[in-house]
């Protein structure tokens, strides 16, 4: 039963996603975007465009850009496997801000995920957001 609901979810994803998309996000120069790495529609509701640098899957940096095209948030992945082994993420995400010209991070969410297609394990998602909550739910939720 609850494979069939996350089977439902994706499907829905994907038809609300590929119709919500507006704008392409300009990312930078080596990031790709998810759907080159799994089938999942190119904007996704609740998560937005979402590019990766392939080596760095799937725990990430994501880059997660709203349907405007804008950058939202900066999304990691971290495995609750590799958590409960004690693994340490030192300056996890210093070099990507550097690189994209952040310098302020409004809020961090942390939440829950049992999984799915890209991270099948269960995992948490640490989400660095850019913008006010208000702002972040609007561009990210059609």
């Amino acid at each position: 039963m609850k494979r069939l609901s996350m089977l439902i979810m994706y499907v829905a994803a994907f038809a609300i996603g590929s119709m919500a998309f507006a704008q392409t996000p300009d990312a930078p120069e080596g990031w790709v975007p998810v759907t080159e790495l799994l089938p999942l529609p190119e904007f996704i509701p609740g998560a937005g465009a979402l590019y990766v640098q392939p080596d760095n899957a799937p725990v990430g940096p994501w880059l997660a850009y709203g349907q405007d095209g804008t950058l939202i948030e900066v999304l990691f992945m971290v495995p609750v496997s590799q958590m409960q082994e004690a693994v340490n993420w030192d300056d996890l995400a210093t070099g990507t801000l550097a690189e994209l010209g952040i310098t302020a991070i409004d809020h961090v969410d942390i939440s829950y995920n049992g999984g799915h297609p890209g991270m099948a394990e269960p995992h948490y998602h640490f989400r660095l957001v850019l913008v006010d909550a208000a702002t972040q739910a609007a561009a990210l939720n059609p």
